[in-house]
């Protein structure tokens, strides 16, 4: 897993936390319904060495529609060459790191979801870089997914 250029290595990736249950209350009379994802990141710099944390938090309204809820979150380890400013830190952050823990959260919650007897759960690409751009919530972006 040992990706690079010249400013930072991507070193190392682990889940840290997961969170899956089955919605006994769901009901499968709808053939499709909508789950709320909601991208939490947050990070810790020592000198160079950078931890990402990124969350990705399915959940559903209060009429509990779907038919699981998840909730999970990895950190990487980045090692830079040189400690970035706050500005262009929180750029990396959102846009170069989270972009590239994203493959590894996508197929463990596509995993997951077949494991516990669904249809793989693959949550589209994402923009980081738009979407933290766009997104007024300053811990990520947040949209709606179609589960069938």
């Amino acid at each position: 897993m040992h990706t690079s250029n010249p400013e930072i290595d991507f070193t190392d990736f682990r889940i840290t936390r997961l969170n899956f249950s089955l919605n006994t209350a769901f009901s499968a009379s709808s053939q499709q319904t909508q789950v709320h994802t909601e991208f939490k990141i947050r990070h810790e710099l020592q000198e160079t060495r950078l931890k990402v944390f990124l969350a990705i938090i399915f959940s559903d309204s209060p009429s509990q529609q779907t038919p699981f809820l998840l909730d999970i979150e990895g950190v990487a380890i980045f090692e830079l060459q040189h400690p970035p400013s706050a500005s262009a830190l929180q750029s990396l952050v959102k846009q170069h790191c989270a972009a590239s823990m994203f493959p590894y959260l996508r197929e463990t919650i596509a995993d997951i979801t077949r494991r516990a007897g669904f249809p793989p759960l693959h949550i589209p690409q994402v923009d980081f870089a738009r979407a933290f751009a766009q997104e007024p919530n300053p811990t990520g972006p947040e949209s709606s997914h179609s589960l069938h």
